[in-house]
């Protein structure tokens, strides 16, 4: 894009065009003129048309001695050159038929200076073939006709002189010969009124000329104005690529900054997993629940920088698949009800009534979203009841999150949805954990839901609590759905379970040291015996020094470089009935591995449900 920028920086100077473009219009500009004169048939008709009018005219009216034979050869000099002006127009028609497409080409100062010179040629043919009809009508006619002829004739000069003065030397080569003629003519012609007469032609011609530099005027500023217009989209066009670098390299310091910050917050959460399952101590207990509800948050809050600079940017790929609403909304209360009951909030879900029912949808971003709404309910929520919802409208499934937190102002809805817009809480607005609100959440949900085209809005009364609510189209409805192993849920918060732990083994390929690290430490506080090896070649050391484990994490960076999927798929043919799983945010990976029939799991991990999907592996019961 700097690439774009910079072309379109070189066309303005300042505030000014650059000459190079300047010419290029004002070479287009002409280009137009002579196409509009190429275009009128109005001389050629009235070569075919007038002479003929007039040599019946002059026939009925002329002495019967006038000769006849100068008006028909006019009459023929004038056809003749109707003829080889519409063959030139044809010609010329030909050659402009490269440049009909706007930016396609320019045509050349030399061409166009043949072009006008070919023009102001046949003007001046023009006009002295007209300036003889009076020299061919003299003898014989009756003062009648000649007044006549110099009716048509300053007829003739004011139509020319309308689409001929937007090029002076085009128009002057016309106007020249044929004003002199009926000017000189005059003290001959009109032998006894010529006194009056010049004064009248002298004052029409002044009075055309007048026109003709009007006009031409007009056509000067309407080019400025041309020039004005373009200088002005390229000063646009410019800011515009200027803003599209800027927002891209903002998505992209957004998208880095958020992924390297959830590497420590993921190592901070496995700690305080494994802290809180070695603890036995309430009040310690109870600090470390807040400090994880403060993690939780800045995950989320991770979650939305990154999730908007990749919809801002364009760069989320969307995994559309079928996802059974009740298995969003069972999540969404496993994530939140803990952060409910701290603040000592009712977190209340309804789930449909039709058990099965599920939408053709991107698992993600309406997880997402879901989990957006009902943590922007809680954290304006002081006291009562938040509602998660999921009932049919006109046969669409509508998800609602209901709230009686402080509501919004009615001045406020329209833009509830903006990027880092808060609503004004008043002072009254309870966060959720201690990370309160940056306006990233519902921006989020507005832009997930616009890039799946699905329908969102809000419905509050301020102090009275407010519905959020998202709107799937029917045909996204499915009526029998499989779903992966790797994106069933883990059961919510109510049915939480203290897993006992099991001596089992999992080896965890991961080329990471501090992640690797983290995560060892981690399963090794529940219970587990950890092996680490960086490569799949490692991996198969491991193996034939102790044996197969339970269960096989990899990771989606090895120290080899090698594909995670193909390394997993290598180990595990080397230890089979080994239960296999794939830890990456690599869309590619995570759709291959998914369709490879391994578990998948999103980084950073939620230390709560590594914990009972590996039980589930290892054996484990659950403990009451």
């Amino acid at each position: 894009m700097a690439t774009s920028s910079d072309a379109l920086a070189s066309l303005v100077v300042g505030d000014e065009l650059t000459p190079e473009d300047a010419a290029s219009i004002d070479a287009r500009a002409r280009l137009r003129l002579l196409q509009s004169l190429a275009s009128r048939g109005s001389t050629e008709v009235a070569a075919f048309v007038i002479p003929a009018a007039f040599l019946w005219l002059y026939s009925r009216t002329a002495t019967p001695t006038a000769p006849i034979w100068p008006l028909v050869l006019w009459w023929l000099a004038m056809m003749t050159f109707a003829c080889t002006l519409l063959w030139i127009r044809s010609r010329l028609k030909r050659e402009w038929a490269a440049y009909v497409e706007p930016g396609v080409q320019v045509p050349d100062d030399a061409s166009l200076a043949r072009w006008q010179r070919i023009f102001a040629v046949a003007s001046a043919t023009s006009g002295v073939l007209w300036g003889l009809l009076i020299f061919c009508s003299h003898d014989g006619a009756s003062y009648e006709f000649r007044l006549f002829v110099y009716l048509v004739l300053c007829g003739v000069l004011a139509s020319a002189t309308t689409y001929l003065a937007p090029i002076p030397v085009v128009f002057w080569s016309f106007a020249t010969p044929f004003f002199l003629s009926m000017l000189i003519a005059l003290p001959w012609y009109l032998e006894d009124h010529w006194h009056y007469m010049i004064a009248l032609v002298a004052l029409y011609g002044m009075t055309v000329a007048r026109h003709a530099l009007a006009a031409r005027k007009f056509v000067q500023q309407q080019l400025q104005q041309e020039h004005e217009r373009h200088a002005m989209s390229v000063q646009i066009h410019r800011a515009k690529v200027l803003a599209e670098n800027a927002l891209a390299e903002k998505n992209w310091f957004f998208s880095a900054a958020s992924h390297d910050l959830r590497q420590p917050l993921q190592a901070l959460g496995f700690m305080l997993e494994s802290a809180r399952q070695r603890n036995h101590d309430d009040s310690v207990a109870a600090a470390l629940a807040d400090v994880q509800t403060c993690t939780r948050d800045l995950d989320m809050m991770f979650n939305d920088l990154l999730d908007l600079s990749r919809l801002e940017g364009g760069t989320l790929e969307l995994r559309m698949q079928p996802v059974p609403l009740g298995m969003v909304l069972l999540d969404a209360r496993r994530m939140f009800a803990p952060v409910a009951e701290q603040q000592g909030v009712a977190l209340r879900v309804l789930l449909p009534r039709e058990v099965d029912a599920a939408i053709q949808t991107d698992l993600s971003l309406m997880r997402q979203m879901v989990f957006n709404l009902v943590h922007n309910a809680l954290r304006y929520t002081r006291e009562g009841t938040v509602t998660l919802t999921c009932r049919r409208r006109n046969g669409a499934w509508r998800i609602q999150v209901w709230d009686t937190g402080i509501g919004i102002a009615a001045d406020e809805v329209s833009k509830v949805f903006a990027a880092h817009y808060k609503a004004h809480d008043g002072g009254h607005a309870q966060a959720a954990g201690s990370a309160r609100g940056r306006g990233l959440g519902l921006a989020v949900v507005a832009r997930s839901a616009q890039r799946l085209n699905v329908q969102y809005g809000v419905h509050s009364r301020l102090g009275r609590g407010s519905c959020f609510w998202l709107q799937w189209p029917r045909e996204v409805e499915v009526a029998d759905s499989e779903f992966q192993a790797s994106l069933m849920p883990i059961q919510d918060a109510e049915a939480a379970q203290v897993v006992a732990p099991v001596r089992a083994t999992v080896l965890l390929l991961d080329a990471e040291e501090v992640r690797a690290s983290d995560t060892a430490r981690l399963l090794r506080g529940l219970g587990w015996q950890v092996r680490v090896a960086p490569s799949a070649a490692h991996a198969l050391a491991d193996l034939d020094q102790h044996g197969a484990p339970h269960a096989v994490l990899c990771a989606g960076q090895l120290a080899d470089h090698g594909d995670a999927v193909s390394a997993l798929e290598r180990v595990l043919e080397y230890a089979p009935g080994v239960t296999g799983a794939l830890l990456t945010n690599d869309a590619q990976l995570q759709r291959r591995a998914e369709d490879e029939g391994y578990l998948v799991f999103s980084l950073p991990l939620q230390p709560r449900e590594l914990q009972v999907v590996l039980m589930r592996i290892g054996g484990g019961t659950a403990l009451a």
